[in-house]
């Protein structure tokens, strides 16, 4: 295969490879490249690629990188537990959990070392120095008697203690509901995350049955509703995520 530089006649040249012009320079030095290139493996300019994370791992700069944007996101807090009720006395219902807070930064590669450690799942979220977003606090539980109701969970926060050249923004999410203090009571409902905000999870229903753990990312659980004997269990919140877009 021959590789070499054509000149054309009308002043314009080319970078040739086995007869393809890969790039192409005009008489007034304007510069096009008609084929895809590719730099160590990875695409040459305007290419993209998403990485996300649910548990702690370990990220590496790629070759040919040249920015990252960055989303992290802290877990949902549980639900708090009703208060654990006798024969003729009825438990207060839960509180939501909180939910996590988000993070948004965008980092020029030459600023991010090698390797960064990547913090995702439940509780706080985190990739490296660079940015942070807490967990949503866990409900109060519930007590006895039935008006003694467990307080919703604070929201979690963003924080971005590294700015980036190219901009970042921070997030709190919602708080978790108080439990209702009325029989019968449902327990609070969980907050929704930052960022992911479709769905935030009802408090589980008096009687015996207990609160649903949270399936939306970094959303709270609700509480348990009151109980008449036993106790109702808050829901599990949701884990968090990172969110690693690489810009080639």
């Amino acid at each position: 295969m021959t590789a070499g530089i054509k000149a054309n006649s009308d002043g314009s040249a080319a970078i040739q490879v086995g007869g393809t012009d890969y790039i192409t320079i005009s008489s007034a030095c304007a510069v096009a490249i008609p084929v895809s290139l590719t730099i160590a493996g990875q695409p040459a300019g305007g290419d993209y690629a998403l990485n996300s994370y649910v548990a702690p791992t370990t990220w590496t700069k790629p070759v040919g990188l040249k920015a990252v944007k960055v989303t992290v996101v802290g877990g949902g807090g549980n639900g708090g537990n009703s208060g654990t009720s006798g024969p003729t006395t009825i438990g207060g219902a839960g509180g939501g959990g909180g939910g996590g807070g988000a993070a948004i930064l965008y980092l020029p590669a030459p600023s991010i070392p090698a390797p960064v450690a990547v913090t995702a799942g439940p509780g706080t979220n985190s990739f490296g120095a660079f940015c942070s977003a807490t967990g949503g606090g866990n409900g109060g539980n519930g007590g006895v008697p039935s008006t003694t109701v467990g307080a919703g969970g604070a929201g979690g926060t963003g924080t971005v203690p590294s700015p980036g050249t190219s901009g970042q923004i921070a997030f709190s999410g919602t708080v978790g509901l108080t439990g209702a203090s009325l029989v019968p009571g449902s327990g609070g409902g969980g907050g929704s995350s930052a960022i992911f905000v479709g769905q935030s999870i009802s408090g589980g229903g008096p009687g015996t049955t207990p609160a649903s753990p949270s399936t939306t990312i970094g959303a709270g659980a609700g509480g348990g509703g009151n109980r008449t004997a036993g106790t109702n269990t808050g829901g599990t919140g949701a884990p968090g995520i990172v969110i690693i877009e690489e810009f080639y």
